[in-house]
């Protein structure tokens, strides 16, 4: 079972106006859900050897690793003031996705909350491809922001199932957090359109989720649509509902085929004006049927 973790929640910051966006996110979750916050800044050694070195005529790192951390210190003492949480600030060097999942295992964090690069965007200098790396790699839950959200905190969360086993893995994880925050769960069932023989599973598994909603006076509404491109009824439906975030699974494993998640998760991250919360698949050997219903609850 996933289950909701923002003991310490993990936010990478290069400085740029994308990655300053999921600061409000992190500080907001967890000064509501009484967590600490860490910081991280990962310098990338090949720009400093082949471009700011030179440049400034240096001889070591040293120089501009102190000046990179006080200015994260800055800005962790200002996060720190301004919601009242514990801020951490950490610099490191080396590849940006590796460096991110080593401090993320080493603090044990639960949560990483990352700004991103839109499908739009023809700037890919920090968190564009990185974020999709991030969820191939990270074996916690990463939540990616793409733009400015006009509030805080979360009241019509997206879920979306499928048929696959990893889809109802999020269940619990969304129902926790919809009850942290008192938020509205919508249920969104997806079916291919060469699935629809199957439809009555959805028919049995959106009512089981419905109930344990219920169990924890979470309101939540259900409901089934078949369709050619799964991420673009998604993000329709999430319009439609006035979602404030979507909770997904990220697709670590390729050999499983039928996830919700693979091409769907890259257009889902790259097109969506709302947070997408993307959750690592726990592996067992039920993922590898599709016949039990309903099995995960």
């Amino acid at each position: 079972m996933i289950n909701l973790n923002t003991n310490k929640i993990l936010i990478p910051i290069d400085f740029s106006t994308t990655s300053m966006r999921a600061i409000n996110h992190g500080a907001f979750l967890a000064k509501h859900t009484k967590g600490k916050l860490i910081l991280l800044h990962v310098q990338r050694k090949s720009e400093l050897l082949d471009i700011i070195m030179p440049a400034l005529k240096l001889k070591d790192t040293s120089v501009i690793t102190e000046f990179l951390e006080d200015k994260l210190t800055t800005l962790a003492k200002s996060i720190s003031h301004e919601y009242g949480i514990q801020v951490a600030p950490i610099v490191s060097m080396g590849s940006i996705t590796s460096e991110i999942v080593k401090v993320s295992e080493k603090h044990k964090v639960g949560i990483i909350i990352m700004g991103t690069q839109g499908g739009d965007s023809t700037n890919d200098l920090f968190l564009g491809s990185n974020s999709y790396r991030l969820l191939t790699k990270s074996s916690v839950p990463v939540m990616t922001i793409r733009t400015i959200s006009p509030k805080l905190g979360y009241q019509n969360i997206l879920l979306p199932i499928d048929l696959s086993a990893h889809s109802r893995q999020k269940v619990h994880f969304a129902i926790q957090l919809a009850a942290k925050y008192g938020a509205h769960l919508h249920i969104l069932g997806l079916l291919a359109k060469n699935d629809t023989q199957h439809k009555f599973k959805l028919e049995v598994i959106l009512p089981q989720i419905q109930k344990l909603a219920q169990a924890e006076k979470i309101t939540c509404t259900a409901e089934i649509k078949t369709s050619e491109n799964k991420a673009k009824t998604t993000l329709y439906y999430a319009k439609k509902k006035k979602a404030d975030l979507i909770i997904t699974m990220s697709d670590q494993s390729a050999e499983f085929s039928r996830f919700i998640l693979g091409s769907y998760a890259h257009q889902l991250i790259n097109d969506s004006l709302i947070p997408v919360l993307s959750i690592p698949p726990e592996i067992h050997e039920e993922n590898m049927e599709q016949d039990s219903i309903g099995g995960l609850w």
